[in-house]
């Protein structure tokens, strides 16, 4: 009788036996916790969307803030790519057959590229989790009074001078002192 109470409880307490109620146990548990969790996540928004108060969106100028208005990001990278390559075209076709044209072209491809860059920078750089919430605006609001002024300034120097591309090739033909002795 007791050799038939050992051999019973053997068969029990083989080891394939144990690794299988291991690993089954364990997975019970952990489904269970699962799906009282995600009970609980059905149910909890609900209260917490009657407690909560409505939310009011600040006005925002940032890109990432931009980007949560549904704007798309893959038309303005894809205007950043043509304009980049343009510049390609524009720099020697405003320097080979100066107009002002071309110069008021060359303007605007070089401020807005330029623009697009510090703009990077500023977004990247000026955090609001960082530098607090008012001086990403104002470096944004100061790049685009900056662009905006510089472009203005272009724009007169190309109406009110010799223009943009032979205003550089006058400034490279400047010769200093050294070479003039020479």
């Amino acid at each position: 009788m007791s050799l038939s109470l050992l051999l019973r409880g053997a068969v029990r307490c083989n080891a394939a036996n144990l690794v299988k109620s291991a690993r089954i146990t364990p997975l019970k548990s952990y489904s269970t916790l699962v799906a009282n969790v995600q009970r609980k996540a059905v149910v909890q928004p609900l209260a917490v969307a009657k407690i909560a108060a409505p939310v009011v969106r600040e006005i925002s100028v940032s890109a990432p803030r931009m980007a949560a208005a549904g704007s798309s990001h893959t038309l303005l990278w894809t205007v950043e790519r043509i304009v980049s390559a343009g510049l390609l075209a524009v720099i020697p076709a405003a320097f080979i057959a100066p107009s002002q044209v071309l110069d008021a072209l060359l303007a605007i491809s070089v401020v807005i590229h330029t623009h697009w860059g510090v703009e990077a920078m500023v977004v990247d750089y000026m955090r609001p989790s960082v530098v607090g919430n008012v001086l990403p605006k104002v470096a944004h609001i100061a790049l685009i009074i900056i662009s905006v002024a510089t472009l203005g300034g272009l724009f007169y120097f190309i109406q009110n001078d010799v223009g943009l591309a032979n205003g550089i090739k006058r400034f490279w033909a400047i010769k200093g002192k050294d070479a003039q002795k020479a």
